[in-house]
């Protein structure tokens, strides 16, 4: 045989064991990002999961030692339980709190068996005390507080450490989960926020009551673009607990400016700063006043909500929205859900896309868990997530437009009556 004819031989021989080998090479896992998840409750399977398939992604990338953090509300659906009992079963130390429930019921009895509720075990589960939250115990007009947390802890998972995922859904198939509009923000290596969340999460597991945590216990904590929120949260000494005094989404709204802007906002050549409002439950009257104000001083002011006819407070608060204007710039835009109605927004975040606290053509959003209520305020334990991030705002406008203009959902014009059937 000849030098080349050998050479070739060779070389023929590697090529073929590398076709080989390469059969079982698993696909390279993209690190983990900074960015927004949505799911389409109109689309299809996939498109309703996709909040919980990118959960069930990123606990499945947990490697053995690491620790998985869960708080929130409620669970009927076993999909994600079950991802984080096959993560304990592999090594990863996995925690989950939820408000008060059954836990002989599924999914959580699965949990229990898995996790135990052993609190200085590596693995637990734990629920809320009966009648309140982990932290806020409040009573306001018979209502009572309540773990309404939706977040997930990973100190590691997919190659990326410090990893938060902030949701607006609940473990449930219904519309408060894959059946309605919700949203996620996946934060990736801010350290602060991560330890801020996390040092929260050990105060829900102490389960000491707390009525004005957002001042005594944790205060918010801000690291770079990010700053995080968290409830509950008092109203001022001798106050009424619906007095817009001590409301994070007043100062924002008052710190907001319509005019200064030369590149974001309306693209009419005004440039005025535009607000978009997206909420389950639109109930603190006064943030509608102050929305419909902030329209008629020149911001475009946007809201998709959920509407409940028989509660008073959203009732006022939507005709506040709705109140008459002889201004040029015709009122805020109101699009709406009836709490009747097949499919509706679970989702919980604000934008500004303008003059905020005196900078022009900033772009920031706020998501979590915390609506427009006297009872995510005043009473239970929430969080809210602030991120100043070009990226994320734009996938979180984009679906605002998306559930905005969508099949099913109402509109009413300005000096009208919202209505459902």
């Amino acid at each position: 045989m000849s030098l080349r004819r050998a050479i070739a031989s060779i070389v023929a021989s590697a090529c073929l064991l590398a076709a080989g080998l390469s059969v079982d090479v698993a696909p390279a896992v993209a690190v983990p990002t900074t960015t927004a998840v949505f799911n389409n409750p109109l689309g299809t399977a996939a498109e309703k999961a996709a909040i919980q398939t990118r959960l069930v992604e990123l606990i499945d990338g947990a490697p053995a030692g690491s620790r998985i953090r869960m708080a929130m509300f409620y669970a009927t659906d076993a999909t994600v339980p079950n991802a984080l009992i096959a993560a304990k079963n592999r090594g990863v130390n996995v925690q989950v709190i939820f408000n008060d429930n059954d836990s002989a019921k599924a999914p959580y009895a699965a949990l229990v068996t898995a996790l135990g509720t052993n609190l200085s075990a590596a693995s637990w589960i734990l629920f809320c005390p009966a009648g309140r939250g982990c932290i806020g115990n409040r009573v306001l007009s018979t209502v009572e507080s309540i773990n309404h947390n939706k977040f997930f802890l990973f100190s590691s998972t997919q190659g990326a450490s410090n990893v938060v995922v902030q949701s607006t859904a609940n473990l449930h198939t219904g519309r408060d989960g894959l059946g309605g509009w919700n949203a996620a923000l996946v934060l990736v290596g801010n350290t602060a926020i991560y330890n801020a969340y996390s040092g929260y999460f050990d105060d829900l597991r102490a389960r000491v009551a707390n009525n004005n945590y957002y001042d005594t216990g944790r205060p918010a904590v801000t690291s770079g673009n990010a700053k995080i929120h968290f409830y509950p949260r008092q109203e001022s000494n001798g106050q009424p607990y619906n007095d817009p005094n001590e409301d994070t989404i007043m100062t924002v709204l008052d710190n907001v400016a319509c005019f200064g802007n030369s590149v974001v906002g309306t693209q009419d050549g005004t440039h005025r700063t535009i607000i978009r409002v997206n909420q389950a439950i639109f109930s603190r009257t006064y943030l509608a006043s102050k929305l419909w104000a902030l329209d008629n001083a020149g911001c475009y002011v946007e809201v998709v909500e959920r509407y409940d006819p028989g509660s008073g407070s959203e009732v006022t608060a939507m005709k506040n929205l709705l109140a008459a204007t002889n201004s040029a710039y015709g009122g805020p835009v109101v699009k709406y859900y009836c709490v009747g109605d097949s499919v509706w927004t679970h989702s919980k975040y604000l934008q500004v896309e303008g003059n905020y606290y005196g900078g022009a053509d900033r772009t920031i959003t706020w998501v979590g868990s915390h609506n427009f209520s006297y009872n995510s305020l005043r009473q239970s334990d929430e969080t809210l997530l602030q991120l100043e991030d070009t990226t994320v705002f734009n996938a979180f406008r984009t679906n605002f437009r998306t559930v905005r203009d969508a099949a099913g959902i109402r509109s009413v014009a300005n000096g009208r009556t919202a209505t459902c059937p």
